[in-house]
This record gives C-alpha cells, structure tokens and sequence, in this order.
C-alpha cells in the first residue's frame, strides 16, 4: 500500500452465506512499518434514502484493508481516446483525416511538421543560475508554434527549467491559462514545490497575478503543498464561508436524527433525555437535510469555478486534467513532465484541454524507465481503440507507425517521427562526479553529458577530515564480483511454495550479507545512513535487505527497488543485482533503461554486487540487451576498484 491508492475498508470476518461485508472507500495518505493513515470518503449528498444515510464512522473490531483497482483512470483515458477520434475526423469516413484539427494535434499525427520562431528572444531570467543549456532549451520552447521536447538526463535540472518556463509563461502572456501535469502526484508535486518556494518567483507571478492551484485529493499532495491545493483554497476563500454555514447547518441536524443510534442501553440515565424526533418532525427534518445538500452542492460547485477561474497555473496529474472540475476550462498551454513515464493516452487527456491555437511541451528522458505495462505481447484494447484506426488510414505514406505496446509513450512516438530537431537535450548534469557518470553517459547519451563543477569531484571523504583507507572508503565505483563463489540466486521461499501471489520474485542472501558488510565499513567512517540507499530489481531481495537492515539502522536507510528511485538520488547507492545462476539467466537486468537509473542515482558513491560471469553471459549472445551488459561489466572491471571473489 503506497499513500495514494484507493482502498475499502471491511471487516475482517467470514461474511454469512448471501450476505456482503460493509465497505468503508478511502484513499492511503501515509503508510510505515506500524501504521496506516486512511481518509475516508465523505459520503455526503451521495445516499438515495433515509436508510442510506452515513451519520457516523465506526470501525469492526477486526479490519482488512483492500486495495482497489483505480477504475477512474481508464474512463478518463479511454474518454480522452473517443474524444481524439471525432476531432481527427476518424467518426467521419469521409472526412479527411485530421482536418478539422489544430496544427498542434496535426503535427502530433505527422499530419503538419511543428515549426519554430527563428529568431531567438530575449528573456530575462528569473532564476538566474540557469546554465547555457537550460538557457537554450528554454528559448527553444518559447519559439515552439505547435510543441517542443525537452530531453532531460539525469541530474540536468529538467525540474528546475519546467518551473522557469511555467513562471516565463505566466509573465509574458498576462492572459495565458497554463496546465502543468506530470505522470505522477510526486511529479506535479515537484513542479509545484519548485514554482512556489524558488526564490525570485513569488513576485513575479503576483505581479501578473498568476495564482496557482493543485487539482487532486489533498491525500495524495505533499503536507507541505496543501495550501495550494482546490479543496483548501475553497474552504479558506472568502465565499467558503457560506459553504461552511450550510455544511454546519447539514451537520447539526446530522446529530440530531443520528441519536437514535447511538442511544444507550437501559440502565444509563444519561441518554434518556436525548431529544428523538419522530413520524412528522422526522421526515421534516430529512427533508430539510435534502434541501441543504442540494444547496451546498450547488454552492460548492459555483465556489470552485470561481477558485478554477481566478487560477491562472493549474497543476495535475496527467489523468486528472479530465476531473469534472476543469470540463469546460481550455488552456493556451500544457506542459507536461515525465512525459516518458506516462501512457501516451493519459498525456491526450490533458493534450485536448488546450486551445485551438495552443502550445504543448514534453519533458522528460525515454532512456530511463518507460509506464508499467503488464500486457507486452498483445496490443491492448486501450492502444487499439485509436491506433487500428490510424493503421488503415495512414498506411499509404503517413509519417505515423503506431506502436505494439503501451510502452512506447507520446515522446518516444515524437522522436522516432522527428528525431533530435524536435528536441532540446540538457547537458550538464549536478549529480554524479565524473567516474559515476562516465559509463552511461558513453553509452546512452553519446558521450554529450558534462558534469558541473560543483559535483565531478565530490567524495565521500569530503564529509570527514580525518585520514581515510582510499580504497573501499573512497573509491567512486565499487564492484564486488561474486564469479565462482557459489552465491547462485533462488526463488524466494513463499514463491517456490506455490504461494498465492505467485510473483516468481528472486533473491539472493549472500549478496544480503555483503551489503550489509560494505554499509557497516561506511557507518564505522563516518557516514550518516541516511546518505545510503540499497536497490534491487528484485521485491524479494529488497524484503531480505529491509529485514537485516532496518532494524538495525532504525530505518535510516532507504531500502527499495530500482523503480520506486527513479526521479531521486542519494550520496550512496547500493546495488544487490541478485542474478547469479548457471544459466546466466538475467532476468529485469535485460531492460537497460532500468539498469541506467540504478547507475545514475549516486552522487559520491556507487558500489554494484553481482556475478559478472552471470551478468556478461555468453560471447556468442548477440543480443543488443546482452551487449550493453558485456560493455558494464567490462567497465567495471576497468575503472572501479573491484573486490574479486569476496568470501561470506
């Protein structure tokens, strides 16, 4: 459970024969090891009748937690699709294709080539530590007529420019309504952290009276970002104050009908004189709490098209650009970031939003991980449902291949139909020092990265004075090579039990140990766990780590999977590849992308244990895949410092 996911509370018993647990829906706001935090739906306005009603929440004495399926994602995106077909004409089979279509939305069809503004303008900054690149990626999209991509590796500051492109927007069209989205809720909330507290942004955006607002359940914002978002602006504004009232008054006549319940039983003088309305002022007062619901819906509804209206910078992710709230909204800009995460029908939801002569910018880095797609080997019917179409008319000489997979996103399609000219690539990376960055900057980014001054040269012995073992303690890259030690992976114990989850996850309990050996050398010098964090591809292998190491440093370290740290970094990254068989069977470590964001989220440090035997495979494997993890391995053993055949 991860804070975010909708989920139904119910009781924890055997339900009778015929009958159906009670569920209680909600939304996961905070999850440690010992608790979780729930909000409940407010089930207000939402009964049919009398019985219906929600007059209190109480929990069973026994609760399970069930995660549900987010079904409100799909019907956003399979809308957003049946919307795209009639504006392309496709409804229509004699229509021409794409006619009727903005020269945006052409040219994201290869129906019209994008264009550019050729001569350059001048901006003035309003974060003045932009570096040249930055600089010109922003004047490349301040010149884009119908869209512009933003190619940002890792470390490059994609983050910091979006911000500085949203507040150059707002300043220069007094006017502009822009829609910022991002793949996930921590991307848009990013974005809005770096749009409200950088400094030199506040007075701008007030000046051109560019007020900011979150679209989304203030469950899955940040705590620090909530004043920004739709539901507390409501309550806090100045005509929440009636909203407030009639939800008082709703209230109050609540607990009054609510007290029949809650009667005590014989015996307890102290409810006996609770008021109980009953036959006539009982069906007055529900109908009284009818009449006030519809009158704060509607009052609702008019409070937040006021708070929409005045916000000129509208923040969500890329799905909830389709809420009710921004229906009939248009915008002169969209921007959206982790373009390279999000599924190309997620990015159209906010894509239809804009004007007929609007603008649209992508940023993001389709090297590093794509959208979690389970169904690979068939083409789903949420990718069929426009692309088939597209297939027919298109197959005589269009500029448009639809894609097999939901993986290849909106920015991938962009950069296949238009290549590098479409794109603006930032280069100069504040992450890495120079020997972390050096493999995947050669073999991903064509050697084009360059590593700022303030972090090429940054150690770990930075942190500490005293005189240090320049090897282990010191060395940039650490490879511990298990070749020939017997430390072959398994499946893990519940899964080679035939468990219910079946998840076929692997681990490998030596290599545990070598983790924990390296972390405990770096503690005894000095280092803060908190620097550290330990990855894996494997779930199984991050429950091992998270089991031998959290106890011990009281949670300190940052224990997960390759996935959940994309986007983030840390001083010191440990990685447990866990493939050590004699198959040399490599299983998620075949997906280099994965692989370039466990090497590209180090800082000081980056220390990798594996098998290189396992890893390389066989000569005579030609694979592209096997190529690129042959061409690791060998740089390892060239340009880290390698502890050969470490014993357990």
């Amino acid at each position: 459970m991860r804070p975010g996911d909708v989920v139904a509370l119910e009781e924890n018993a055997l339900e009778k024969k015929g009958t159906k647990a009670r569920q209680e829906r909600g939304v996961v706001f905070r999850v440690t090891d010992t608790l979780m935090t729930i909000a409940i739906d407010d089930a207000q306005g939402k009964s049919k009748s009398e019985d219906d009603v929600r007059t209190d929440f109480t929990l069973p004495p026994t609760v399970r937690v069930v995660k549900l399926v987010n079904e409100v994602t799909y019907t956003r995106m399979e809308k957003s699709l049946d919307t795209l077909v009639q504006v392309l004409g496709m409804a229509d089979p004699t229509s021409e294709l794409g006619a009727a279509a903005s020269s945006t939305v052409r040219s994201l069809f290869g129906l019209h080539p994008p264009t550019w503004e050729k001569t350059s303008r001048e901006h003035a900054l309003h974060n003045a530590r932009l570096n040249t690149t930055q600089k010109d990626a922003l004047d490349f999209c301040m010149r884009a007529q119908q869209f512009a991509l933003v190619h940002g590796p890792p470390g490059t500051g994609k983050t910091t420019l979006i911000a500085e492109l949203v507040v150059q927007l707002a300043c220069a069209h007094p006017n502009a309504r822009i829609l910022v989205c991002g793949a996930s809720n921590l991307a848009v909330d990013n974005l809005l952290e770096r749009v409200l507290l950088t400094h030199g942004y506040k007075e701008p955006l007030n000046a051109a009276n560019a007020c900011v607002t979150r679209i989304g359940h203030p469950a899955r914002v940040l705590p620090s970002l909530t004043n920004a978002t739709l539901d507390v602006q409501t309550t806090h504004s100045s005509e929440g104050m009636l909203v407030r009232e009639v939800a008082q008054e709703i209230e109050q006549l609540m607990s009054q009908l609510a007290v029949h319940r809650d009667t005590p039983r014989a015996g307890n003088k102290s409810g006996r004189t609770a008021p109980r309305p009953k036959g006539a002022e009982r069906r007055k007062m529900w109908e009284q709490v009818r009449e006030l619901r519809k009158e704060y819906r509607k009052r609702e509804r008019s409070l937040t098209g006021t708070i929409l209206q005045r916000a000129r910078i509208v923040m969500a992710t890329c799905h909830g650009a389709g809420s009710r709230q921004l229906q009939n909204i248009e915008f002169d800009y969209v921007i959206i970031d982790e373009a390279a995460q999000a599924l190309e029908a997620a990015c159209w939801t906010a894509i239809l939003k804009l004007k007929s002569d609007g603008k649209l910018f992508l940023a993001g880095d389709h090297l590093q991980l794509p959208p979690t797609v389970k169904a690979q080997n068939t083409r789903s019917d949420l990718a069929g449902h426009l692309t088939s179409q597209l297939s027919v008319q298109m197959e005589n000489g269009g500029a448009l291949r639809p894609p097999m997979t939901l993986e290849t996103t909106l920015f991938d399609r962009l950069l296949a139909m238009y290549g590098d000219d479409a794109k603006a690539l930032l280069r100069v990376q504040y992450r890495m020092n120079d020997e972390i960055m050096a493999f995947p900057n050669e073999a991903l980014y064509e050697g084009k990265l360059l590593a700022d001054p303030s972090c090429s040269s940054i150690r770990l012995c930075d942190s500490n004075t005293e005189e240090m073992d320049a090897e282990l303690w010191n060395a940039p890259v650490v490879f511990y090579d298990t070749t020939g030690t017997g430390m072959f992976d398994k499946l893990a114990e519940d899964d080679a039990q035939g468990s219910l989850l079946q998840s076929k996850s692997r681990c490998n309990e030596n290599e545990v140990v070598l983790v924990e050996r390296h972390i405990t050398m770096l503690v005894e010098h000095g280092i803060d766990p908190s620097w550290i964090a330990v990855l894996s591809p494997y779930a199984s292998q991050v429950d091992l780590l998270s089991s031998q190491l959290g106890q011990k440093y009281e949670q300190a370290i940052e224990i997960g999977t390759v996935d959940g740290m994309q986007g983030r970094e840390k001083e010191v990254v440990v990685i447990s590849l866990v493939r050590s068989n004699e198959e040399h069977d490599v299983g998620f470590l075949q997906d280099k992308r994965r692989l370039n964001v466990a090497m590209t989220r180090a800082k000081r440090q980056f220390v990798v244990v594996g098998d290189a035997e396992t890893i390389s495979g066989s000569a005579q494997d030609k694979r592209a895949a096997r190529a690129f993890l042959r061409d690791w391995i060998d740089h390892l053993h060239s340009h880290a410092l390698v502890e050969m055949n470490p014993e357990v």
